[in-house]
């Protein structure tokens, strides 16, 4: 399997120097094997040379010819994947959470996620925005003890620099203070994008599984059958801004969470479109079993056909998301909420799908964690790493301890004046209560002298 490996490697033109012809096996950088999903029997396995109809599949999801490059834009986002970090520290820091304790501060965070993809749609912004700042919010602000207003603050700042990464809208930050209902200032949100973008120092390029699931139905298209439709994508962006509500969705990496959206996706417009293949390819640098897949996909569904179908409320956490998916798909009965809460129904109640949701979200989190850090950051020989790739590639036990770590040890004096930081916080707001009270109450001496001398 290491020579189908290194024949999958993402290919260039000209003299880039990750060209497959210009590098031996072991300089090159991490590489990407490519699977075949059957839906039929619902198997999963990587696709081997030696096959008889290897090189047909294989041309098939490389695109040879003028659409290649969305074969080698796909491996590019495989390798930032590779390289990031976020997903295994978030993983490791949620397992480690006692979530019934957190369960106020998750159910805010709920809410925080509902208003995020509420102000994208005002705003016809691209679909994977709300995921791009979410996924920067879970990395360094989620279960980290921020307070609500701070976190609701630091939110919409990640907000307004992701929606000016992915699109060309100008919105003012006047615009962003009403949208939280006057609740901060546009000073104070100018203040906390530049701190932010100063915090983040440009390193705020993720990858996304919006990315993913285009890339992957373009990549299984062929001109007899289309995949990369709107129809799909509306379907799947539901299923990912579902997930994407959830605490847990921050940690499965951005290829598994949209190859777990496809299946769901595939398998609910194979009802509709009967001429939509039943053997689809991806991508993935790990190899991740398919009961993991399923089992992600299950959560999904569970919590698909749990929704109401028409939310009028918008304190409801899935309000924006089902809007946004009726704003596409409200004329077709094919595609109408409660066909789609019905397929999921019957999705969940599948023996191998019920078995996994049946271990836990935190065993398929578990299980995951064990897949990256194996896949990633220790030593193995498919995985080969250059010296050019960043560090945290570099399977040292320095690095690793570093990762695996959610938060680095501090001294004891440290963590003494992190726990006075509530009291302080107390202490300030009575201040600020005192002063606001004192100024009211000479507002009203005022007012009364000014009354007394008008009535004289």
């Amino acid at each position: 399997m290491g020579d189908d490996r290194n024949q999958l490697v993402p290919g260039s033109t000209g003299d880039s120097p990750f060209n497959n012809n210009n590098l031996t096996a072991i300089q090159r950088p991490l590489q990407s094997t490519i699977f075949c999903y059957n839906f039929l029997c619902d198997t999963l396995e990587p696709i081997s040379s030696t096959s008889a109809d290897y090189h047909t599949h294989a041309s098939r999801i490389q695109r040879v010819g003028l659409h290649q490059y969305l074969f080698e834009h796909t491996n590019t986002l495989l390798l930032l994947e590779a390289r990031q970090s976020h997903t295994l520290n978030f993983s490791v820091l949620w397992l480690r959470t006692v979530l019934q304790r957190s369960a106020v501060s998750l159910i805010w965070r709920q809410s925080i996620v509902n208003w995020l993809i509420g102000i994208q749609r005002k705003n016809h912004m691209k679909e994977e925005v709300a995921q791009h700042c979410v996924r920067l919010l879970d990395a360094r602000d989620t279960l980290r003890g921020h307070y609500d207003r701070d976190y609701q603050l630091r939110a919409m700042g990640y907000f307004i620099l992701v929606a000016k990464f992915h699109n060309r809208i100008q919105v003012k930050l006047e615009e962003y203070s009403r949208y939280s209902a006057n609740a901060f200032d546009p000073r104070d949100i100018g203040h906390i994008v530049r701190h932010l973008f100063a915090e983040l120092n440009f390193d705020f390029q993720l990858a996304l599984p919006q990315e993913f699931v285009e890339l992957f139905l373009e990549l299984n298209s062929t001109e007899s059958c289309k995949l990369n439709e709107p129809k799909i994508r509306a379907l799947s962006n539901l299923f990912i801004h579902v997930a994407c509500i959830q605490s847990w969705s921050s940690c499965f990496n951005a290829s598994l969470l949209a190859t777990s959206v496809l299946v769901l996706s595939f398998k609910f417009m194979r009802q509709v479109r009967p001429d939509i293949p039943h053997l689809n390819y991806i991508l993935w640098t790990c190899t991740y079993p398919v009961e993991l897949v399923l089992g992600l996909a299950g959560y999904i569904a569970m919590i698909v056909a749990d929704m109401p179908s028409e939310p009028t409320d918008r304190a409801n956490h899935y309000f924006y998301a089902t809007k946004l998916y009726n704003d596409e798909c409200h004329h077709e009965n094919h595609f109408s909420v409660n066909n789609v809460k019905k397929f999921c129904r019957e999705f969940v109640q599948g023996s191998m799908v019920n078995r996994q949701i049946a271990l836990g979200m935190r065993s398929l989190v578990s299980q995951q964690r064990r897949i990256i850090e194996q896949s990633y950051f220790t030593p193995h020989p498919l995985v080969t790493v250059t010296q050019q790739t960043t560090p945290l590639l570099n399977p040292t036990p320095t690095n690793l301890s570093r990762l695996i770590s959610d938060t680095p040890r501090k001294p004891p004096h440290i963590d003494q004046e992190e726990q006075k930081q509530p009291m302080r916080l107390t202490v300030r707001a009575v201040l600020a209560a005192k002063r606001f009270g004192k100024l009211v109450m000479e507002r009203r001496q005022t007012r009364q002298r000014q009354d007394m001398i008008t009535v004289a």
